[in-house]
């Protein structure tokens, strides 16, 4: 066990606040910076999933485990209904919860003003409009994306209509991704999320309102628009001149289709125990992680391949059988993506190579809504 000086957190994203709440409960100083004048700067008050396949650990349980209290909306969605490619809508109905739907922001009942609170209960510094360059001691590093290997283009707004959800795969919407819509209690988020064709984002989106519209017709009031975008890589190490790297700024993220809070949320968790321990920090997330994110890649790489072929397969199969053991087989490793990994990775490294040429021009596109 280190020392108990005080730990420094760059970044007050689920995964920084998940470090932080950890190691106070061990009795470190803790002192977070963000270099935002609050939580979840990224985020529009819109509806996310937390997804509940990819373990057999419901995540209710594991917020229980590492000390989390679930103080925000979390919802349980059980299924939905699936759009694909030149067949009929497939209804998907699950036994345990699919996902939890949660909301995303700086305002009142967000995950990410949750976490917040939660941090600042038990004794965590928080220092707002701050970055940190320099500090003496470790330090770990939840900055959150820095290129953009997806896109999101969406909008929340108000509806009368009934809560639902519903996904549509296919490429002239949503390229090589899919698009969403989820509505709780009055509020509704509906968002297109690509991984190729950036530049259609806009296109994409119309697209989307446009089949909602004609598939359901939800009403809507007090639109308002957002982007955002996200990345998925592997690093042999995370940790750097006694740094250690969590979520995002990790790479930590789903390659397939992005639900990247329940990896955030696990790293934090996984940071904090390597301090408290004096563990290996890269021991633990390439136990408990590596697999996940390298299985993520191959689901990328056989995902586009396929096309709506594969969007079809996956949907009948989603309808057709229990569809949280379904995908825990996906996300979960078998002889044949390990033997496929090695194309997936060099597959994924030049599709990003070529899609992100001006990826800085993405990232400040998709920020100003």
């Amino acid at each position: 066990m280190i020392s108990k000086n005080t730990i420094n957190i760059i970044g007050a994203g689920p995964a920084g606040l998940t470090a932080a709440i950890v190691l106070r409960k061990h009795d470190f100083p803790v002192r977070v910076y963000e270099k935002s004048s609050d939580v979840g700067h990224r985020l529009n008050g819109d509806f996310q999933g937390l997804e509940n396949w990819s373990s057999g650990r419901d995540i209710k349980d594991l917020f229980r485990d590492i000390g989390i209290e679930i103080n925000f909306l979390c919802v349980p969605c059980y299924g939905g209904t699936v759009y694909a490619p030149d067949m009929a809508p497939a209804e998907v109905k699950s036994e345990i919860p699919l996902f939890y739907l949660v909301k995303r922001g700086y305002m009142h009942g967000t995950i990410d003003t949750g976490l917040k609170e939660q941090a600042l209960s038990s004794g965590v510094e928080i220092l707002f409009d701050k970055r940190l360059d320099t500090f003496d001691g470790p330090a770990i590093v939840a900055t959150g994306p820095e290129r953009a290997d997806a896109v999101i283009v969406g909008m929340t707004f108000r509806t009368a209509s009934k809560d639902k959800v519903a996904v549509i795969f296919h490429d002239d919407i949503a390229p090589k991704g899919y698009a969403y819509l989820m509505i709780n209690q009055g509020h509704g988020t509906m968002a297109a999320v690509l991984y190729r064709d950036f530049k259609k984002g806009n296109e994409c989106f119309e697209k989307m309102k446009r089949f909602f519209r004609d598939n359901g017709n939800p009403d809507i009031s007090n639109e308002k628009k957002f982007g955002g975008y996200g990345n998925c890589f592997l690093r042999n190490t995370q940790i750097h001149q006694n740094k250690l790297y969590i979520g995002e700024a990790a790479g930590f993220q789903d390659g397939l289709w992005g639900f990247g809070m329940r990896y955030a949320i696990v790293s934090g968790y996984l940071s904090a125990q390597s301090l408290i321990n004096g563990s290996d920090y890269d021991r633990l997330w390439q136990s408990e992680l590596k697999p996940m994110v390298e299985t993520s890649l191959v689901n990328r790489y056989l995902f586009e391949k396929f096309g709506h072929m594969g969007y079809r397969y996956i949907t009948r199969k989603m309808a057709g059988y229990n569809p949280c053991d379904f995908l825990r087989r996906h996300y979960n490793g078998s002889w044949l993506k390990r033997i496929l990994l090695t194309v997936a990775n060099e597959n994924y490294k030049s599709r990003i190579e070529n899609e992100n040429g001006s990826n800085k021009d993405y990232t400040r596109e998709y920020h100003k809504y």
